[in-house]
């Protein structure tokens, strides 16, 4: 939609895809995003090529070959691999939107006050600068490509030692080798040791050797601000620092102490200080949270919260010490699309102490685009590598690829993504294996950025509608208004 041509384009193609019935995402056109938790006893729908058991792909190893090292089971005649059916949330908490309280006073991480002390307040120790090895881009810009919530273990890790430790990664690993930086949300321990502090199933572990598909994939660093780090113990999440460190993949978001889950990572490229930071809402045990002396994650909760607090008091101090400041924050609904206040306050609040850009996890769901104060917040990125509940619904996702300058955020690219077969395919329209799953995605995030003054064009580049055209804004409208009009008993897209 980057001319008057893309838009005609795009228009033209929706409507004869609605009127053939073979739009796959007529069941997203007009939803209310505030009604979006999945529905009692619901199975996960396929369509078109999705129709395939997805234990066809697995019967065979990748076409590609599997790069040295990769662990291979020589028993190529065993069973396929098959994904469970009616696969419960994997955090083990209902899927209903009243999961998360946004109600002013909730506060579904708070622990024992004496947990989170304010320690000694040494930033310069915090820092980490790293030159990252500069790529043919534009030498005054650094592109970073963000993927969501990520994790090698289970079925998903009994596939790559099948076929190697690269199998999940081989349609998504030239995105992130290209860029500049490259970013996930690693959801999960990375260790051998432990017992799961969860309920059986909502635990996650991925084997130390999955690190190398994480190389091989051009991931640099890793978010671990989240509710599963901790799954497994103590140990493991130690573990887990040691494990990333070995392999030269940076973390930020947990530490061995406080100082160090709340710190700083700074990756510098093309001249340009980029720097990372993360927060975790999501309720944890009072010992998950790093404290003096005690390692841990970086928790946040009520605004008003001293842990807070500290928190937006050091990105404060983390904006000087950086020219581009990225934070990342876990809290949410999971499994909606729409945004929570809470969500909002905690991203407005990091925006205001200094952050450039804020990342948002947790809803395992891709979730609206806002700009606050001309900065970009993403509420949710979605899943990367998996499990998930419904191929409608968490399988479908992107990876942002978001360029920036010593000024700020610049530009905005989604590659659309499906989960599928343990792995994640990089969709390209009318092509491959799920060629429709392509347009579906680049709708919903249409659908969810609309109100929010954003639209993507069928390359998946971002656009703001305020800029366009009267003409150009009239055929977006039309778009809009005819996907919202197609189910009747579906309220108009509310503004988050």
């Amino acid at each position: 939609m980057r001319n008057k041509r893309h838009i005609i384009i795009a228009v033209f193609s929706v409507l004869i895809l609605i009127a053939g019935g073979l739009f796959v995402l007529s069941e997203f056109r007009g939803q209310d995003l505030s009604k979006t938790a999945l529905p009692s006893g619901q199975e996960p729908g396929n369509t078109d090529s999705d129709a395939e058991d997805a234990s066809d792909e697995l019967k065979t190893p990748p076409d590609e070959a599997i790069s040295p090292g990769s662990a291979v089971t020589e028993n190529t005649e065993s069973e396929p691999l098959e994904e469970p059916d009616g696969l419960e949330n994997p955090d083990g908490e209902p899927l209903a939107p009243d999961v998360e309280d946004n109600s002013d006073d909730a506060d579904p991480g708070q622990t024992d006050e004496n947990t989170y002390s304010d320690g000694d307040n040494n930033s310069d120790g915090n820092t980490n600068i790293q030159e990252q090895p500069q790529t043919q881009y534009e030498s005054s810009t650094v592109r970073i490509c963000i993927g969501g919530d990520t994790s090698i273990d289970s079925e998903f890790a009994d596939a790559a030692r099948r076929w190697g430790v690269d199998y999940p990664w081989k349609e998504v690993s030239q995105v992130f080798n290209e860029a500049d930086i490259s970013v996930v949300n690693l959801e999960t321990c990375v260790s051998e040791r432990g017992v799961s502090e969860k309920r059986e199933g909502f635990g996650f572990r991925t084997p130390p050797d999955m690190l190398e598909g994480f190389v091989n994939a051009g991931i640099d660093l890793v978010c671990l601000a989240n509710n599963h780090t901790r799954d497994y113990g103590m140990d493991a999440l130690v573990d887990t620092f040691s494990h990333l460190a070995e392999y030269g993949i940076g973390y930020f978001g947990a530490g061995h102490d406080k100082e160090e889950a709340g710190g700083l990572t700074v990756k510098e490229v093309n001249g340009v200080k980029v720097g990372f930071a993360g927060c975790n809402y999501i309720y944890l045990s009072s010992d998950c949270a790093a404290d003096v002396g005690h390692p841990g994650i970086n928790m946040v909760y009520k605004l008003d919260d001293e842990r807070t607090a500290w928190f937006l008091d050091r990105i404060k101090e983390y904006d000087s010490q950086c020219d581009v400041l990225i934070v990342f924050m876990h809290c949410g609904t999971e499994e909606v699309f729409d945004v929570g206040s809470y969500q909002k306050r905690l991203a407005r609040a990091l925006i205001d102490s200094g952050a450039d850009i804020v990342i948002g996890a947790h809803p395992h769901t891709l979730q609206p685009i806002e700009f606050y104060n001309g900065k970009p917040i993403f509420y949710s990125i979605g899943n990367l590598i998996f499990w998930h509940v419904d191929d409608e619904i968490d399988g479908l996702t992107c990876i942002f690829d978001i360029t920036i300058d010593k000024d700020g955020f610049k530009s905005l690219r989604l590659h659309p993504l499906f989960i599928k077969n343990y792995k994640v395919y990089y969709l390209e329209r009318d092509e491959g294996k799920y060629p429709a799953r392509y347009d579906q995605i680049l709708e919903l995030m249409n659908s969810l950025c609309y109100d929010y003054g954003i639209y993507f064009d069928e390359q998946g580049y971002m656009g703001l509608i305020d800029e366009l055209s009267q003409e150009e804004r009239d055929l977006l409208e039309a778009m809009y208004t005819e996907n919202t009009e197609n189910n009747a008993d579906d309220v108009t897209l509310k503004e988050g």
